[in-house]
C-alpha cells in the first residue's frame, strides 16, 4: 500500500479520475516489465506489494506478501515489510507474522533483504518460478516455490503499456498526475515447498495465485473500499471437466475526491477479474466493469462485461464501526478468448461471520497496526483513518457457464473486504 499523497484532488467538474474499465478491455498480456519491482523513490509518495495466495491440500489457507514503501520525502529512507499467514478452517488455527524487514535490493522481478529473498526464473511466455525463502524469526522459516505454468500465462486489463493502471487526477501524463493504482495477476500458479513453524514441518502443496500491485497515493485517497475474491477448485476437491479452475476478482471504490467531474460527482466501483481453466491455452475469458453511484455521470462503456462484487446483506461491527458483509457474491461475464461466444461465473457464500471463527472468518486485520512505525504514525495523524481488512475462507462452489452448460465447480473461496473510511 502507499501511504501518503503529496497532491489533493482537483478542482471541481473537470474529470480527475479515469478508470482502467472505462478505457481499456479484454486480456492484457503481461511483460517481464509489469511484474519487475519499479522501487520509484522519485514520484512522491510509492507503494508495491507482491502477494502469493495458496489454498494448501488440506484446505488451509497461505499468504506471503512483501510490501515496499516510499515517503515521498528525501531524509526518510524506503521500508520493506514480509507478512505472512497460515490458516487451518478445520482447527480454525491462525499463525500470523509481520516482519519489518532491512537491506531491501530489487533486481527485476528478483529481491533480497536481510530476512527474505525472492528468486525469479522464467519470462512470461514460458514457465516461470518464484523460490521464497525467509527467516521471519527463531520459530518460522519457510522455502516455498510458486510455479506459473508456460501454458497459463498472466493478465492485466488492456493490452500495451497502459494496461492495468488506472489514474488520479485531471491531467493523465506521468509526472503531472495525483496518482496510479496497478494491478497484474497470476491466477494459475502451483506452490511447493515447506513451512518450518515451531519445529513442526508443513507441506507447502498447493493452488495458489499471484498478484503485483502499485499505489501511488495514500489508501484514504485512492479508496473508501475494496473487494477481494480468489476462488479456487483445490484444496481436496478432485477436478471435474474443466481440470483446475480459478477466478479471481479486485474491486475499488473511489472516494469522494474523484470522479467523472471531480470532487463530490460520485464514487465509482472498478472492477477487474478472470476465469482461468487448466484446459486452456489462454484465460477463458477476463472481465471489466466500472459502475458508479446513481447520481453520478458515467464513465464511457467499453464492453458488456460483468465483473461485480456484492455484498448480499451487511452488520453492524461495534469492534470496529464498520458495516460488513453477512453474505457476498462475486460475478464474472465476458468474451471468451478464443473467441467462442460468452462465458460466465458465479459464486455465492450466503453467511459470512461478524466474530472471528464464525462464518468463515479468519481475522479483522488492523491495518495500521501491521504497518511500519513511521508510516503508521503519519497516516494516522493526517487522515484520522482506522482501515480494517475483513479476511475469510469458506468452501464454495462456482457455477461456471461455457457453451450453455453450467458446471459446478467445488472448490475454497478466498475473499476480502477493506474498509478504509467512511
Amino acid at each position: 500500500m502507499s501511504w501518503f499523497s503529496s497532491s489533493s484532488a482537483s478542482s471541481a467538474t473537470q474529470q480527475n479520475f479515469f478508470p482502467i474499465t472505462s478505457y481499456h478491455t479484454g486480456w492484457g498480456k503481461l511483460t517481464e516489465k509489469d511484474t519487475a519491482w519499479t522501487c520509484a523513490n522519485n514520484r512522491g509518495f510509492q507503494a508495491e506489494t507482491q502477494i502469493w495466495y495458496s489454498i494448501l491440500s488440506d484446505g488451509s489457507l497461505l499468504l506471503v506478501q512483501f510490501i515496499w514503501s516510499y515517503l515521498g520525502i528525501f531524509l526518510v529512507p524506503a521500508t520493506s515489510q514480509i507478512t505472512f499467514k497460515l490458516y487451518n478452517p478445520k482447527t480454525k488455527k491462525t499463525i500470523w507474522k509481520s516482519v519489518n524487514a532491512s537491506g531491501f535490493k530489487s533486481n527485476g522481478r528478483s529481491c533480497k533483504s536481510d530476512q527474505f529473498e525472492i528468486k525469479h526464473t522464467g519470462t512470461p511466455t514460458t514457465e516461470e518460478t518464484y523460490l521464497v525463502t525467509a527467516n521471519l524469526d527463531k520459530t518460522t522459516q519457510i522455502s516455498l516455490k510458486f510455479t506459473k505454468p508456460a501454458s497459463a500465462p498472466g493478465f492485466k486489463l488492456g493490452d500495451g503499456p497502459h494496461g492495468g493502471i488506472s489514474i488520479f487526477g485531471k491531467d493523465q501524463e506521468d509526472g503531472k498526475r495525483d496518482g496510479i493504482v496497478v494491478h497484474r495477476f497470476h491466477p494459475l500458479v502451483k506452490s511447493s515447498g515447506s513451512l518450518m513453524i515451531d519445529g513442526q514441518v508443513y507441506d507447502a502443496t498447493g493452488e495458489a495465485m499471484f498478484v503485483g500491485a502499485i499505489q501511488g497515493m495514500r489508501p484514504d485517497s485512492v479508496a473508501s473500499r475494496w473487494n477481494f475474491a480468489f476462488f479456487t477448485s483445490g484444496g481436496g476437491n478432485e477436478n471435474g471437466k474443466f481440470g483446475d479452475v480459478r477466478a479471481v476478482q479486485m474491486e475499488l471504490e473511489t472516494t469522494d475526491q474523484y470522479g467523472s467531474k471531480g470532487p463530490k460527482s460520485g464514487r465509482t466501483k472498478v472492477n477487474i477479474g478472470a476465469v482461468y481453466t487448466s484446459e486452456q491455452s489462454t484465460p477463458l475469458f477476463v472481465t471489466g466493469q466500472t459502475y458508479n453511484s446513481p447520481s453520478a455521470t458515467p464513465f464511457p462503456k467499453v464492453s458488456d462485461d460483468v465483473s461485480t462484487a456484492t455484498h448480499l446483506s451487511t452488520g453492524a461491527d461495534k469492534e470496529t464501526g464498520y458495516s460488513v458483509p453477512l453474505g457476498v457474491a462475486f460475478e464474472w461475464q465476458g468474451k471468451r478468448i478464443d473467441g467462442k461466444g460468452q462465458a460466465s461465473a458465479k459464486v455465492v457464500v450466503d453467511k459470512l461471520g461478524l466474530n472471528v471463527g464464525e462464518g468463515g472468518l479468519i481475522e479483522k486485520v488492523d491495518v495500521l497496526a501491521e504497518i511500519p512505525y513511521v508510516i503508521r504514525k503519519g497516516l494516522a495523524a493526517v487522515t484520522g483513518t482506522k482501515p480494517f481488512l475483513y479476511q475469510y475462507l469458506n468452501p464454495a462452489t462456482l457455477e461456471l457457464n461455457v457453451d450453455e452448460e453450467v458446471v459446478p465447480v467445488k472448490g475454497w473461496l478466498f475473499s476480502e473486504a477493506t474498509f478504509v473510511s467512511a
